[in-house]
């Protein structure tokens, strides 16, 4: 029979909390990792989906000026925030309007580092009037 002294009564227990320090440790360092990328990439998707959404207005504005004037035919900016066209481009629109029938629009819109890109391909009649239009995103 062993006979344990006094000192060494708590000694076996110290490498096991020792390694469930550890072991709690790590998994809060997983939580934290998981929940910033998933910031992260929540945030690049917004910002992807407000570059769509500038494009796509840049062409209802383009498809509006050509129900104006059918003979419309232009290349300009919007900014969709103020400065927004001014580097690093946080709300930018840039708009081409091409002669011809069907008129072709093409579309940049710019939030941060995303691009979103849409072409609309606008057929008018003798008289101006938009007949059809087809948007593409590229």
């Amino acid at each position: 029979m062993k006979i344990f002294k006094k000192e060494q009564a708590g000694l076996a227990s110290l490498p096991t909390v020792l390694v469930l320090i550890a072991l709690i440790i790590s998994v809060g360092v997983f939580v934290s990792a998981v929940s910033v990328s998933d910031n992260l990439s929540v945030s690049g998707a917004g910002a992807s989906d407000r570059a769509l959404n500038y494009a796509r207005s840049g062409a209802r504005d383009a498809l509006e000026r050509i129900a104006r004037n059918k003979d419309y035919v232009e290349d300009y900016d919007i900014a969709a925030v103020p400065d927004g066209c001014a580097e690093p481009f946080y709300g930018c629109v840039s708009v081409n309007v091409a002669a011809g029938n069907p008129k072709m629009i093409s579309t940049v819109g710019r939030a941060g580092d995303f691009i979103r890109k849409i072409q609309v391909a606008a057929t008018l009649d003798a008289d101006g009037l938009v007949l059809d239009y087809d948007w593409t995103e590229q």
